[in-house]
């Protein structure tokens, strides 16, 4: 079975750009507009939408994307299988991670895992929760590194905790009190950070019934610490989020309500990953429970208070 044109259609969906994936495949723009093309004829319907330079599924497209990546992915472990044996690890792996999450851990991470496979290319693409969850449900991505709560749907890894910290400006009155509690925090204009209402932060609110007043929301933690540093407000950001930023300000205070974030990897079905992607889970989860002590993040078991139906059953 030719299974390339498969491969291009996903690298389109992935890069939503034939030019892109052209130029990473090493093929002609009208190479692979001819294959989408051609694939498209034998099914005999369109799969992607193509208005305005800009490329999204069709519901047909929609449909049958899971099946497709399927026959890739089966594919891909046969390739693997075989170069297994001639003692060739090899492979592309997509992965989206939220963005605090790279600049602090993923250089060891990646150094560490390009020493025992050195013919992997690995994609790293970052953005903010919902951005991650529609780049996997698309399946732009192979899994993605996030905050963990049991509403996701998709299956998941976790593999540290993160606390979650009131951050102010140098000279706030909240300078004064050795801990925030979150109710303090009303007093204040709140600039909402990346994370938005509908994770930890959204959870927070609610379950303490908290009035916020937020003339501000913000997707890129970055920008919110900017914010809090100039002075246009208060904010709740997670510990690893402003670590870099220590030089600029600010101030932090850990919360009494002692609230935190759980930081894992999400992906669709264990079994439909792909080899080199169970690798480099197996490769993540073994990095994170060798963390230091020194990290910012606090190692510690959490997954009892998740829900466990959706967690995989492998670390194989």
């Amino acid at each position: 079975m030719d299974t390339n044109k498969y491969q291009i259609f996903l690298k389109v969906l992935e890069h939503r750009s034939f030019s892109k994936a052209a130029a990473e495949l090493g093929y002609t723009q009208s190479a692979v507009s001819h294959s989408i093309a051609v694939m498209e004829k034998e099914f005999g319907f369109q799969l992607l939408n193509r208005k305005d330079n800009k490329i999204s599924l069709t519901r047909a497209g929609i449909d049958l994307l899971p099946h497709i990546r399927n026959v890739a992915s089966a594919q891909d472990e046969l390739d693997l299988s075989l170069q297994s044996y001639r003692g060739i690890e090899s492979g592309t792996l997509c992965i989206a991670s939220i963005m605090s999450l790279p600049m602090q851990f993923f250089t060891e991470l990646f150094r560490r895992f390009h020493e025992k496979y050195p013919a992997v290319h690995i994609v790293c693409i970052d953005g903010n929760y919902e951005e991650l969850e529609e780049m996997l449900s698309g399946g732009r991505v192979d899994f993605g590194f996030t905050s963990v709560t049991s509403s996701l749907p998709f299956e998941y890894v976790p593999l540290v905790r993160d606390r979650l910290m009131a951050v102010f400006p140098a000279n706030h009155p909240l300078c004064a009190k050795e801990t925030v509690e979150l109710s303090d925090l009303e007093y204040y204009d709140f600039i909402m950070p990346g994370e938005g209402p509908n994770h930890q932060i959204g959870e927070l609110i609610r379950k303490y019934g908290l009035k916020l007043n937020s003339p501000y929301s913000v997707s890129d933690d970055n920008f919110t610490v900017k914010m809090v540093s100039d002075g246009l407000g208060v904010s709740i950001l997670p510990e690893m989020s402003f670590k870099n930023y220590l030089d600029l300000p600010i101030e932090s205070r850990e919360l009494r309500e002692k609230p935190y974030r759980n930081i894992g990897i999400i992906y669709r079905h264990w079994d439909q990953l792909s080899p080199l992607s169970r690798i480099l889970i197996n490769e993540a989860k073994d990095f994170f429970s060798k963390l230091s002590p020194n990290n910012s993040v606090s190692h510690l078991p959490w997954f009892s208070e998740l829900d466990y139906s959706r967690k995989n059953q492998g670390s194989n």
